[in-house]
């Protein structure tokens, strides 16, 4: 069985919002329960690497209408991510890999999934790559607050697959049956990349900047609006989202001992 694409998480406001899918596994409905998670899911060495310190990101903000500038902007997101993470991975004695980010305007196939107006990006773990779709809203009316949010979130996969989280997820998804299961999975995988993201913004406030009502809009959105079976109740992931924001660290990303009324 082929490894699934992993979907980039809700975020996007007024015609922007992106959505996704990730498939998964467990063995039991509290498969990853406090007391039986993997070692790699429970006590990732990732959760120890402190709080992230702040990072003079200042991509210039992408132009209505210019594809060329939203690339640009995204790519130095992604850059800003690789300062990050190498940064969190040097801390417990590991070396980080960047990813290969492909930003498109056309086309709608990955090698691991096809790019739809409800999904334009994701991840694909095998070949360590972001695929990024650029909708035609995206380019008329770019929120540079949500396209930065969409990318950390996407790197946030990348972690959990360099760090062996993601391996583990998906092994426990092939050895359940219980789509209950399944789909908890799923949400812990998709809030915790989202809580990953939260980090991140946190680490770029001053820089990037993250506008502090832009920012309460997009929770506050999300909560109301992002619920669907993949990533579960937008409450939560709203609440992931903060949680990585409000504490700028790894370790309050742990969605895998959380229990299952925060993730469904």
């Amino acid at each position: 069985m082929r490894i699934p694409l992993i979907a980039v998480v809700p975020g996007v406001l007024t015609g922007l919002l992106l959505t996704g899918t990730a498939p998964a596994s467990a063995t039991t409905e509290t498969a990853t329960s406090a007391q039986s998670a993997p070692v790699a899911l429970a006590k990732n060495k990732i959760y120890r690497s402190g709080a992230a310190k702040e990072i003079a990101c200042s991509p210039t903000e992408p132009r209505k209408g210019s594809a060329a500038s939203i690339k640009r902007y995204l790519q130095l997101v992604a850059k800003c991510n690789d300062v990050l993470w190498t940064r969190q991975f040097k801390a417990v004695g590991w070396r980080f890999s960047r990813p290969r980010v492909v930003v498109m305007t056309t086309g709608t196939k990955s090698p691991c999934g096809k790019l739809t107006s409800w999904s334009p990006a994701h991840y694909c773990p095998d070949s360590r790559t972001i695929y990024f779709r650029l909708l035609r809203s995206q380019i008329k009316d770019p929120f540079p607050l949500v396209l930065a949010k969409t990318m950390a979130h996407e790197y946030g996969h990348h972690v959990q697959q360099r760090t062996g989280i993601f391996g583990t997820y998906w092994s426990m998804y092939n050895r359940t049956q219980s789509r209950t299961a399944r789909n908890l999975l799923n949400h812990r995988l998709e809030q915790q990349a989202e809580c990953f993201s939260g980090v991140f913004l946190r680490a770029t406030e001053a820089y990037l900047p993250v506008d502090p009502r832009e920012y309460d809009y997009v929770v506050d959105w999300a909560a109301k609006n992002a619920t669907d079976t993949i990533h579960g109740k937008g409450r939560n992931q709203a609440w992931w989202l903060e949680r990585g924001f409000d504490s700028a660290s790894p370790a309050a990303c742990n969605t895998w001992v959380a229990p299952n009324a925060r993730v469904a």
